[in-house]
């Protein structure tokens, strides 16, 4: 264990986070005490686990003791190799894309070049800074022990954390378990004796592969095969369903397929990779299309098939936790577990989650935290949770599909709109796109916004309020929008269920 606080004084001790505490909180003589007792221990030092220590201490202040336990950097996924490293690495693509657009308007830029290695440790510094700015710094404000190790639970009510360094073990009044999720694996034959990358080790890559597999293409697989294609790399995706982003609505997966495709990104649909094995160098893989058995070489692989929840060799069991077949903890609406003292939140947590999300993450540690102080049953409203894929453009949805409506009430009224019958598209030379309105016909109420499009990250959580306060159509077309934006969008798609939106000025509201 990397005991993150080194003995300062008999009294007290500053650690590399800034963490003060006594003798008692762990330390004796630089090793840790035998045990130690908490109001509150959180597992995991991700989203879920630091937004339930500020929930906690804004509810009840600082009497309480806190103690945080994670093996792995402090920030969790998201931070250190999810949401912030992928979209610097995207916004640094996109770099491309643009200059391309605007060369045709007259914008000349000369000696236009790719310094692969410095684009990475650009991406690498950045994940740094925002790690301990924004939360290595927070343990000391929040007045948080923070324990790096293993931990298990040895009863329902105390863990032991362990390494190299010793054992220590820890008992608290309630627990809330956030440890997160890492990428599935799956099993193939080969795969074991090539070298390849998930969405956690990626970033550790120095040169730009010059032809990359990506296994899957679900947010992360499409989000990272186009950001290398932008950087010169050649990308080809596997997917063995029907379709690329199979959960989507289908016209966004098709539109979002086509401009991959453009941009010289392969994707193999129905398919699947039988085998690896090496050449040289390179990996070759065996894959299976509708058409037949094609073998290609490859610089890298990328596995990017799903992520599986961080359970195993927690002692659940001894604890009374119970898990579902996926390994997920089971928790009921106000995210307690199996048993009422413990609590889980984020990627572990078996609710219906629309995706894997920082976001919901940090929504659940939170509800988790205070429903704990405050005695509570607060729940979260899942169905107004909005979604991003972070392609470009970008896709953002919200609520039911249209196939999901119908299979729920046996009907639906939807309508679809042309990014390109906005003026912002051909403001910023961005053709391609559309947005999907899904109304309940019984009532004209918005139950689903589906988008593709520049800046969709930027508005749909406006969907999501309407979703959430069960806005009509009515709403949505009366409201004043903004012109011209890429929200635009949204409102022809409203104004779609009254007129022809192709026949119609730019003004009209």
């Amino acid at each position: 264990m990397v005991n993150c606080m080194a003995h300062k004084s008999m009294t007290n001790s500053v650690g590399c986070c800034g963490i003060s505490m006594d003798l008692e909180s762990g330390l004796a003589g630089g090793s840790w005490a035998r045990e130690k007792g908490y109001d509150l221990v959180v597992i995991g030092g991700g989203a879920a686990g630091f937004a339930a220590i500020v929930k906690y201490r804004e509810l009840l202040g600082f009497e309480k003791r806190i103690a945080m336990i994670t093996k792995g950097p402090i920030g969790g996924t998201c931070v250190n190799v999810g949401c912030v490293p992928s979209k610097h690495l995207i916004e640094t693509a996109k770099a491309f894309k643009i200059r391309e657009i605007f060369s045709r308007r007259g914008v000349k830029v000369s000696q236009v070049g790719i310094e692969f290695p410095s684009i990475m440790k650009s991406l690498r510094e950045f994940v740094e800074s925002i790690r301990r700015d924004k939360y290595e710094k927070l343990l000391e404000h929040y007045d948080v022990d923070l324990y790096i190790g293993t931990a298990r639970f040895t009863s329902p009510k105390s863990i032991s954390v362990s390494s190299g360094d010793g054992r220590i073990d820890i008992y608290g009044e309630h627990f809330i378990v956030a440890t997160g999720s890492r990428p599935s694996i799956p099993r193939i034959d080969g795969l074991n004796e090539i070298s390849y990358y998930t969405s956690d080790t990626i970033w550790g890559v120095e040169e730009l592969p010059g032809r990359m597999l990506v296994m899957g293409s679900g947010a992360i697989g499409l989000e990272l095969a186009q950001a290398f294609a932008r950087l010169g790399s050649i990308v080809e995706v596997v997917e063995i369903l029907d379709r690329p982003l199979p959960g989507v609505e289908p016209e966004i997966s098709k539109a979002l397929g086509d401009i991959l495709s453009k941009e010289g990104v392969k994707i193999y649909t129905k398919s699947k990779v039988a085998g690896f094995s090496r050449r040289g160098s390179r990996v070759v893989a065996k894959i299976l299309t509708p058409q037949g058995s094609v073998e290609e070489e490859y610089d890298a692989v990328l596995i990017a098939t799903g992520r599986r929840p961080n359970t195993e060799d927690l002692g659940l069991e001894l604890a009374g936790i119970e898990v579902d077949n996926k390994g997920f903890v089971r928790v009921s609406r106000d995210l307690r577990t199996s048993n009422p003292k413990i609590y889980a939140a984020g990627d572990v947590a078996g609710t219906p989650k629309p995706a894997l999300l920082e976001t919901l993450a940090a929504k659940e540690g939170a509800t988790a935290a205070e429903n704990i102080a405050l005695g509570g049953e607060k729940s979260i409203d899942y169905e107004a949770t909005p979604v991003v894929i972070f392609t470009d453009p970008e896709v953002a949805y919200v609520g039911f599909t249209e196939h999901r409506l119908v299979e729920a009430i046996g009907m639906c009224s939807c309508r679809v709109v042309g990014f390109n019958l906005t003026a912002k598209s051909g403001i910023m030379g961005v053709e391609q796109g559309l947005a999907k309105i899904v109304v309940d016909p019984r009532s004209n109420v918005i139950v689903g916004v589906h988008v593709l499009a520049p800046h969709a990250s930027e508005f749909i959580v406006a969907a999501s309020l309407m979703i959430k306060h069960r806005y009509t159509v009515e709403d949505l077309v009366e409201a004043i929008h903004v012109f011209p934006t890429a929200y635009e969008v949204m409102k022809l798609a409203g104004q779609a269920f009254i007129r022809d939106v192709g026949r119609m000025p730019c003004c009209v509201e």
